[in-house]
């Protein structure tokens, strides 16, 4: 029988681990593409063009992303089209990527000024990264108290009330027998 708890408490934490694993990466994953939307709009706001700003981005980025962005820096420097490239690398990158994706082929496709496309993608996830703090923030209390609950409460009772009790029933069977 404890094995088995054994086996089920295993299994349990193995397949929470994994999806929260899962989560951080994609939070991860968010949060390098809105800081590769600010590097895109500092780069193409210093006079790059946007393959050009696609091609050097990636030497400012971390690891989760710096390699499928070197990827497409290489495509671009081997002669592949802009459009190839970004499509490439939103199937690559997932639908995380599909804003800065799309506002890279618009300027392509339609000539539209991406500067303030960027501007306006980086205010919204700035803005959503402050909602996820904040969301973080107000489960802080809820995770410090779990081991409160899950320690100190069994040791109070262990320590305090289980010693109250026995003492009554020790001090009640010597009043009886005498």
């Amino acid at each position: 029988m404890i094995i088995l708890w054994v086996v089920v408490g295993v299994t349990w934490w193995h397949i929470t681990s994994r999806s929260k694993r899962k989560a951080r990466a994609a939070r991860r994953l968010c949060e390098g593409i809105s800081d590769v939307a600010d590097m895109m709009s500092v780069l193409l706001l210093s006079g790059l063009t946007t393959p050009q700003a696609l091609q050097q981005v990636y030497l400012y980025t971390d690891p989760p992303l710096h390699d499928h962005l070197r990827d497409s820096a290489q495509l671009l420097t081997n002669g592949a089209r802009l459009r190839d490239v970004v499509h490439q690398l939103r199937t690559s990158l997932g639908a995380h990527a599909s804003y800065l994706c799309e506002a890279l082929l618009a300027s392509e496709r339609d000539g539209l000024a991406i500067g303030p496309m960027l501007d306006r993608l980086s205010s919204i996830s700035r803005m959503q990264r402050r909602q996820q703090h904040d969301s973080d923030a107000r489960q802080l209390p809820i995770k410090m108290a779990l081991p409160l609950v899950g320690c100190v409460l069994p040791s109070f009772v262990l320590l305090g009330i289980i010693p109250l009790f026995a003492g009554t029933f020790i001090g009640l069977g010597a009043h009886i027998s005498a």
